[in-house]
């Protein structure tokens, strides 16, 4: 260590000799004697000095590009995060317009439906309705019977097949039905749109559209064929009964698939194919189910009931016969039931009391308005129990049978004129016997 020590010096004493400085003023010679430590001492200052010079100088660089690098920093994420913000943005409203895109298939879609249902709702309670009013009527009527009082021996049905059925099956008809409602709806979905974030919701909600619009379309079928099924039926009593519809039921103007319309254009479809063949179909069932209506307004009031609902036996028929008291050939213009004295006598069908009180040959008699240019008359009763303008519905109570009038015995004399000529009673009551049941 103490050699170390000792070459240190030496080669500190031989790099800093003892120097002389001279210097010359005013013809003066001067110096300056600098020993080696004096020398030592100087290098160390300017040393340090220059050490510090640089310390600072490189200092001041590192500064400088720590504070621009912070600053290449902040504006890299400055950067990033307007990018991320914008990028948050633009899914926002993605999100948005696809909510919208949404949002406003599902209103159009829940328009048609809601519009198609209140459609179907209104049609139905009509049908409804006009099934209750024809229920009523068929429970009436098979409480009268035949003209003899016979009940039918089936109860399963509310009505009878007067004439063959349809060729076409009900089953085919609805099948043609549903195939043609899927094969529309196939078409409108082909042209939802295929790409984008919606395209799998729409989709989805339009084959759920699709399904109750297949449906819809079925009950619409459906409702028509039973409301053409009954027109026929009911088409079918008033022939058995020798009176055609058009005789009782006014025809409209403009029947089948074209209707009488006006008013302004209100667009319900918005183009969609579906819509227009919905439409369609509801005015062809809303005129079958009008017709019915007619048909089964118009029947209501038909008298195709017997004047006895108890037991009764058929004593005398309609058109030319023997006459009961001088035995000359002569006209009967009705049917005569034989029952028990007082029996009650009922309305055959609604209608208004016409005439009540006693007429030559009729003894007491009753004549009832049933519309439509139909008038009963029922004659040779032993007590009348309405009025004049009274109202009366099917089987009311208008008198009790007795022997008024040119008569031979406890009967009621029971006639049908309509517009004024007398009708054979019996095939009304045979129709209503054959076509309705309990």
């Amino acid at each position: 260590m103490g050699r170390r020590s000792g070459k240190f010096r030496r080669v500190l004493s031989r790099i800093f000799k003892e120097r002389q400085i001279y210097h010359r003023s005013d013809g003066v010679v001067h110096f300056i004697s600098m020993s080696s430590k004096t020398q030592i001492a100087l290098a160390v200052i300017v040393g340090a000095a220059l050490l510090w010079v640089a310390y600072s100088s490189v200092n001041v660089v590192f500064k400088e590009q720590i504070i621009v690098a912070k600053e290449r920093d902040s504006r890299i994420m400055e950067t990033t995060y307007s990018k991320r913000l914008h990028d948050a943005q633009r899914a926002y409203d993605d999100v948005s317009e696809l909510n919208q895109i949404i949002k406003q298939n599902f209103d159009e879609t829940m328009a048609d439906i809601s519009a198609r249902h209140q459609l179907l709702q209104n049609m139905v309670e009509r049908k409804a309705t006009i099934d209750q009013g024809l229920d009523a009527l068929a429970t009436g009527l098979a409480e009268a019977g035949g003209p003899s009082g016979q009940r039918t021996s089936n109860s399963n049905r509310v009505m009878v097949d007067v004439v063959p059925g349809e060729a076409t099956p009900r089953q085919s008809r609805l099948s043609t039905a549903r195939k043609q409602a899927v094969e529309q709806m196939e078409r409108n979905n082909a042209a939802a749109p295929q790409n984008g974030a919606a395209s799998d919701a729409i989709k989805s909600m339009n084959k759920a559209a699709a399904d109750l619009y297949t449906e819809q379309m079925l009950l619409l079928a459906s409702l028509e064929e039973k409301a053409e099924a009954q027109r026929d039926h009911l088409t079918n009593v008033m022939a058995s009964a020798g009176i055609s519809v058009e005789s009782v039921v006014t025809p409209a103007k403009i029947t089948n698939t074209v209707l009488a319309q006006g008013g302004p254009f209100i667009d319900i479809a918005a183009g969609d194919e579906a819509a227009s063949q919905f439409y369609l179909h509801v005015s062809r069932a809303a005129n079958a189910v009008d017709e019915l209506a007619a048909l089964q307004k118009a029947i209501q009031n038909l008298p195709l009931s017997s004047p006895l609902i108890v037991g009764r036996r058929f004593t005398s028929g309609f058109g030319i016969r023997r006459d009961p008291i001088n035995g000359k050939y002569s006209r009967h213009n009705g049917i005569d039931f034989a029952a028990a004295w007082a029996s009650p006598i009922t309305a055959t069908g609604d209608g208004v009391v016409k005439y009540a009180g006693t007429r030559a040959g009729f003894g007491r008699m009753v004549e009832i308005n049933h519309g439509n240019g139909f008038i009963t008359r029922y004659a040779h009763m032993n007590r009348i129990t309405v009025k004049t303008g009274q109202k009366v519905k099917l089987h009311d109570k208008i008198g009790e049978l007795g022997n008024s009038g040119r008569s031979t015995g406890p009967h009621v004399h029971y006639e049908i004129l309509f517009n004024g000529k007398p009708l054979n009673p019996r095939r009304f009551i045979e129709a209503g016997r054959y076509v309705f049941e309990s």
